[in-house]
């Protein structure tokens, strides 16, 4: 299979990694389980650090790194200067540490921009096709992965988009038509990957505490860095859920910021769904992240249903097109900063609606995620 560039990883550029590297929150944690799956997209983190400080020079230190193409070499220099500035304690071996530090954020970070350049090409390029690095280390699960062939919108890449786990090599490259006929491969068949995505539990040794994983994936990577980036952070709204509303009222701001950023990557869809509306062409199901309800809205929530799971808001493609043909697409371009607002509302177990900017905006409120339901223009 010479077809495949032997230095395809290194063939996306770096601004798209640095966007996201430099759209994540600092969190302190004590273990790498505090944070798990999902909200590593939104989240810079290191297992141990704790104060805030020490935390944003290691953020530093791996932001310079790969800003300016920096060796490991280099990133460790950098790690002994905040080791010493703090006198940070740290569990493992230096060597061992800043390999996991340096690597496992460069990667998830190329990987969220990988994607995001995926997106991008997709109309020319629809298929993604799995790539181990080829050689001995490779796990044998992750092998069995190798050459699997799927559309981009495939939920297997959910879940299975690499790093698969720590110090996970694989990749995923974009394919064309014309690739696929070219190199006599086929489309992976849905009945091929069901052992791979039915989920076990592994009970923590020392906790006792059940954990969901997947076969072949480490604990707490099965998820997309470019599509958790951009799309819906489902574990973050419900780890907002779970917060005191004090400690939520702070932290909900700085998690919509993060969103925020990707306000551009949002328009750009409303655009392609406007056009699509216009050509007549079906939907596809999307769903995009509009934010997490401002701290005070979702207390009224939880006032009423205390059992309520997710702050976060959605859209679908075809509410998206209904907002544009209701509301215009201006507005609808809007939707993420209305969304987020401080307003008064009504919540009545299920439904949720507010007005803001002359907009009546109502939300379904889910297990998972709540969801854009309806919009209209009223008198104010």
């Amino acid at each position: 299979m010479s077809d495949i560039p032997s230095k395809y990883g290194q063939l996306v550029k770096f601004d798209e990694a640095i966007s996201n590297l430099k759209s994540k929150v600092q969190i302190p944690t004590e273990s790498y389980k505090d944070l798990l799956g999902h909200i590593h997209a939104r989240a810079f983190t290191v297992a141990g650090a704790t104060k805030t400080e020490l935390l944003d020079d290691l953020y530093k230190a791996v932001l310079a790194a790969i800003e300016n193409g920096e060796t490991i070499t280099d990133f460790r220099a950098r790690f002994d200067k905040t080791v010493a500035k703090h006198g940070w304690s740290y569990n493992g071996k230096r060597g061992w540490r800043t390999q996991v530090i340096y690597q496992n954020n460069k990667n998830t970070a190329r990987a969220a921009g990988r994607w995001q350049q995926q997106e991008r090409i997709k109309h020319r390029r629809p298929y993604l096709l799995y790539l181990t690095a080829g050689d001995s280390r490779v796990r044998p699960q992750h092998s069995a992965w190798n050459y699997i062939l799927l559309p981009i919108e495939h939920n297997f890449w959910h879940t299975h988009y690499p790093p698969n786990g720590w110090n996970c090599r694989c990749k995923v490259v974009s394919m064309s038509d014309a690739d696929i006929k070219r190199m006599g491969i086929t489309v992976t068949p849905d009945s091929a990957l069901k052992n791979y995505q039915k989920p076990f539990t592994e009970v923590d040794p020392k906790t006792g505490e059940e954990l969901e994983r997947l076969p072949g994936i480490d604990l707490g990577w099965d998820y997309n860095p470019g599509l958790a980036w951009l799309g819906a952070d489902k574990a973050t709204g419900q780890m907002l859920a779970k917060l005191d509303h004090p400690i939520r009222e702070v932290a909900t701001p700085i998690f919509n910021a993060a969103i925020n950023e990707g306000k551009d990557y949002f328009k750009s869809q409303v655009s392609t769904v406007a056009a699509k509306h216009a050509l007549g062409k079906p939907e596809s199901g999307t769903k995009l992240t509009l934010g997490h309800l401002h701290p005070n809205l979702f207390k009224s929530v939880l006032d009423v249903a205390p059992e309520t799971k997710s702050t976060l808001v959605v859209i679908d493609e075809a509410m998206l097109k209904t907002a544009i043909q209701i509301i215009g697409f201006e507005q609808t371009t809007e939707l993420m900063k209305l969304v987020q607002a401080q307003t008064n509302s009504a919540f009545n177990q299920s439904v949720l609606q507010f007005v803001a900017n002359g907009i009546q905006i109502t939300i379904q409120i889910d297990p998972d995620m709540n969801r854009v339901v309806e919009v209209k223009l009223v008198d104010v």
